[in-house]
């Protein structure tokens, strides 16, 4: 998960529903002159600067992309920092340095915080993180067949040793009933206002078994010897099949389809920690 140069090139799922989500949203967000806001979980920063930076009107102060991963970061500030742009190597489940809380207008994450499995710390920081009246938009998987795929690798004797914390990076909505209660909840007991919290079935088509494998690999989180890598996603196609999510498989390569139905998680909420009058 930290080859930057790759997960630029199999994104492609990621930056659809960030478009998507952004699109949507574009009238709710209220734009003010002179702001300054943070995309959290920004990886290699093609979202960051490609689609986020276009719904920003053209007098923000600041835009900071922050990762977990100094080498997404390295590779983010090597081609993308601007005068107004950089990013910063940050953990949100972490200690926030002091000159970061309470700055931000508007806080955005994208496909991340399913990562992350203390849940309440990260939203908790991630209002610490916004100033007065400023609101975030947040983007994460709920249900989604790669964790089952994981889960069923975790257990065969081949990949059990290499995978034994795959439940750290299982979404901690994938097994939910309702996530968005859940959410709404928590966040209302931060001190979130105007929350919205959305459920939504999705769907998304691989072209082919190699653009699978390509996204897999972009994402893959545990910790494999690189040798291992070329069976594991063997090994991961064979569990993809028996899931009956391959279409024309015996055909060629280039008619093969990998069908994704999963569960996205969009959230909305403002920091208002005063009474309006």
């Amino acid at each position: 998960m930290n080859n930057a140069e790759l997960y630029q090139r199999s994104n492609t799922l990621q930056k659809r529903d960030a478009l998507d989500c952004l699109e949507e949203y574009k009238k709710k967000l209220n734009w003010k002159n002179y702001e300054t806001v943070i995309d959290i979980g920004c990886g290699d920063g093609s979202v960051t600067t490609g689609i986020l930076r276009k719904f920003l009107p053209n007098d923000f102060k600041q835009l900071i992309g922050c990762d977990i991963s100094d080498k997404m970061i390295d590779y983010a500030n090597m081609k993308h920092t601007s005068d107004y742009v950089k990013f910063i190597v940050m953990d949100i489940a972490g200690n926030l340095p002091d000159d970061m809380k309470g700055v931000f207008n508007h806080a955005f994450s994208f496909y991340t915080l399913h990562w992350i499995k203390q849940q309440e710390v990260t939203f908790r920081n991630i209002f610490k993180l916004l100033a007065e009246g400023g609101d975030c938009l947040l983007v994460f998987l709920g249900h989604m067949p790669v964790f089952d795929v994981y889960r069923i690798l975790a257990r065969s004797h081949r990949w059990r040793y290499w995978l034994k914390d795959v439940d750290k990076f299982i979404s901690p909505y994938h097994d939910s009933q309702d996530p968005e209660k859940e959410i709404r909840r928590m966040m209302c007991k931060i001190g979130f206002s105007s929350v919205e919290v959305q459920c939504r079935a999705k769907s998304f088509i691989y072209n082919g078994l190699d653009a699978l494998k390509r996204a897999v690999k972009a994402v893959n989180p545990f910790n494999l010897p690189e040798d291992c890598l070329d069976e594991f996603l063997e090994d991961y196609v064979s569990v993809v099949r028996d899931m009956k999510l391959i279409e024309n498989d015996d055909n060629v390569e280039s008619s093969v389809k990998v069908n994704t139905n999963y569960n996205l998680i969009t959230v909305y909420g403002v920091k208002r920690t005063t009474l309006i009058t």
